[in-house]
């Protein structure tokens, strides 16, 4: 932007050399003011240009930023579930340990039992 202004300002300051000196004519003078008028049209357009590319630009921002946010997100919620996901697994290891003790149990109440019957079977005396 500022770059064109610095040429409208010197297509200006050519335009208006004629008049310094003093010796225009009325072409010179219209030449000159059509060529100031297409300079500042053409300084209006690069700014309107400018403010559009600036406003996409935040708009790019803005989505970028959602973007992150939901990329964060994401991540905590990944995080959070390898977490349950570990706490399943060792309770499912503690789980499998009980129910082996458990099956241990089981195992030494029949072999008493099958004892107790062995003994009341034969009698007292054996």
């Amino acid at each position: 932007m500022r770059s064109t202004l610095r040429r409208s300002t010197f297509v200006l300051s050519i335009a208006a050399a004629p008049f310094i000196a003093g010796c225009a004519s009325v072409d010179s003078v219209e030449m000159a003011q059509a060529t100031a008028n297409q300079a500042l049209a053409t300084a209006q357009s690069a700014t309107g240009a400018a403010q559009t590319a600036g406003a996409r630009a935040d708009q790019a921002a803005q989505a970028a930023q959602t973007a992150q946010t939901s990329a964060q997100s994401a991540l905590s919620a990944a995080q959070s579930a390898q977490n349950s996901a570990a706490e399943a697994h060792a309770t499912a290891t503690a789980a499998q340990a009980s129910a082996r003790a458990a099956e241990q149990g089981v195992e030494s109440a029949r072999a008493a039992l099958e004892r107790s019957n062995f003994q009341t079977a034969r009698g007292p005396r054996g």
